[in-house]
């Protein structure tokens, strides 16, 4: 039942990352064009996707735990996860260009962080709604 609820809460993450990763190879001279560079979406892509698996298996495991104080550890944990390697990626994104940034970029990548947030929290709330139906 868990490894069930797992692969279908996560399963809308694995697609937006699949489809962000085939826009940025598919449109990288239509994306140029308008001054975007496709490399930064694609790593920002990757950074988003690897600290929402860790951030929802923080989440899944917080809905399991029996104390508020287990519970509260875990999504604190997964808030400043993502938050810190947002925070690190986009500090060593600016020290690597040397203050050459791709704005349009970061932008393209704040949007997917919302996008992401928002398909976790609805997955972590399906997961919650089913695990109170099963009892």
């Amino acid at each position: 039942m868990e490894s069930k609820s797992f692969k279908k809460g996560f399963l809308p993450t694995i697609l937006v990352f699949i489809l962000v990763n085939s826009f940025a190879i598919g449109s990288k001279s239509w994306l140029e064009k308008k001054g975007v560079d496709s490399t930064v979406i694609m790593l920002g892509n990757l950074l988003l996707f690897l600290v929402s698996f860790i951030a929802f298996m923080l989440y899944r495991k917080a809905l399991i735990h029996p104390t508020t104080a287990g519970f509260l550890r875990n999504v604190y944990s997964g808030m400043l996860l993502k938050l810190f390697a947002c925070a690190a990626g986009a500090f060593a994104y600016i020290i690597i260009t040397d203050g050459a940034v791709n704005k349009p970029a970061l932008f393209v990548c704040l949007f997917l962080y919302l996008l992401y947030t928002i398909i976790e929290m609805r997955s972590v709330l399906g997961i919650s709604k089913e695990l109170k139906k099963n009892g």
